[in-house]
């Protein structure tokens, strides 16, 4: 009986954990971005990390900068009638983007991690960090 009970207690809390559309946005592995971008898929790429992490350590090409400190009050820059793409170095910060954007009525979320993507040796752009 007391494992049954635990096994209960357990499923609840995974299932009240659950973002409110019923299951976390998709990460897309750095193959199914690359194959995005060469596709010329129609998507708002979304990179949260801070100006410095880009250029450090590189971003796509059409990327657009809002770090996750700021995306609550920039959240309005962001388009509705797209698929979005969140990213940051290792997915962490991209899936808490995506709670926010969820939270606003965005639908069409995946996430990636550049770290993963960069591994790949895929190309990627440096911007200047203002």
């Amino acid at each position: 009986m007391k494992l049954l009970l635990l096994f209960v207690t357990i499923a609840a809390a995974f299932t009240f954990a659950q973002p409110a559309g019923g299951s976390a946005p998709k990460k897309l592995t750095p193959e199914e971005l690359k194959q995005m971008i060469d596709a010329k898929q129609k998507f708002f790429f979304l990179d949260v990390r801070e100006p410095r992490e880009l250029e450090e350590r590189g971003t796509i090409q059409g990327h657009v900068n809002i770090p996750l400190s700021q995306l609550e009050a920039r959240v309005n820059e962001i388009p509705k009638d797209v698929a979005i793409v969140s990213a940051c170095a290792r997915g962490v910060r991209a899936a808490k983007a995506a709670v926010i954007l969820e939270k606003h009525g965005y639908t069409q979320i995946t996430l990636c991690a550049m770290e993963e993507y960069k591994a790949k040796g895929y190309d990627l752009v440096y911007p200047k960090a203002k």
